[in-house]
């Protein structure tokens, strides 16, 4: 979902699909991390699909650039009429940037790109693709009011197994309900020459514990798909800030000197 970059500077990627083309100040850390349950069904396979940590690490590289890291610890079941198999482990590690191209401009949106590469070299032997994963993204956004801001997003990715890419695309409505609430409906979908279009929806709420940590929930469900999907999740979003704890200068007390906070 991401929120439009106020005074707090916080913007997460949670708990949406769409990426927000918000950037985070050099030299911050931000930590992103959730659980998450998600079942799919063809007419003969189920799987059921458990994150018990889906981490995205966020760093502020310099002004404009941004560097992140993913992985998950997965847990899978897929069941039939013979019985059913587990696999679990770490999913391999996704390394990335977002770079800055332009902040809003009027009716020009907020824009950045994205790339991705999922490395074949770590990860469960069961999650790892054959050969390494390259995305890319472009992520836009236009803030429509003080309540409203629109995300948009188009991408391809490879799956490290065949040579023809899959298209991604995702619209996200984020609506302000107050300083501390935020509420998504978002729609997204996947396409390729040799697969049949899949589209999806959903929608999530998230609350500003204080102005660096976010708490949200989500529900994502199928439209127009050959397979039966269900997905809910919920996670955290931590910009890691430093205490900037005054010391008091020689023959000054800590009163008259003042204090600051965060």
């Amino acid at each position: 979902m991401g929120q439009t970059e106020g005074l707090t500077e916080f913007s997460a990627e949670r708990p949406g699909v769409s990426i927000p083309p918000d950037i985070l100040t050099t030299g911050k850390f931000q930590l992103e991390n959730g659980i998450q349950y998600s079942n799919l069904f063809d007419g003969s396979i189920r799987s059921e699909n458990y994150l018990f940590s889906s981490l995205l690490v966020r760093y502020g590289l310099v002004q404009g650039v941004e560097l992140h890291v993913e992985t998950n610890y997965a847990y899978n079941i897929d069941k039939d009429s013979t019985g059913a198999s587990v696999e679990a482990g770490l999913t391999p590690i996704m390394i990335g940037t977002k770079i800055k191209i332009i902040g809003q401009r009027k009716v020009i949106p907020n824009v950045s790109v994205v790339f991705n590469l999922t490395l074949p070299l770590s990860g469960n032997r069961e999650f790892t693709p054959e050969n390494p994963v390259p995305s890319l993204y472009l992520c836009m956004s236009n803030k429509l009011s003080e309540k409203l801001n629109l995300c948009y997003n188009y991408g391809i990715a490879w799956d490290g197994f065949s040579d023809i890419p899959n298209h991604f695309y995702g619209v996200c409505l984020g609506i302000s309900l107050s300083s501390k609430w935020n509420v998504f409906i978002e729609g997204y979908g996947y396409s390729a020459v040799d697969m049949s279009s899949s589209f999806y929806m959903d929608t999530g709420l998230a609350y500003m514990i204080n102005d660096h940590l976010q708490a949200d929930i989500s529900v994502a469900g199928s439209f127009n798909t050959p397979c039966n999907f269900f997905l809910a999740g919920a996670g955290i979003a931590w910009k890691i800030v430093k205490k900037n704890i005054n010391r008091p200068l020689p023959g000054v007390s800590q009163f008259q000197q003042g204090h600051r906070g965060f």
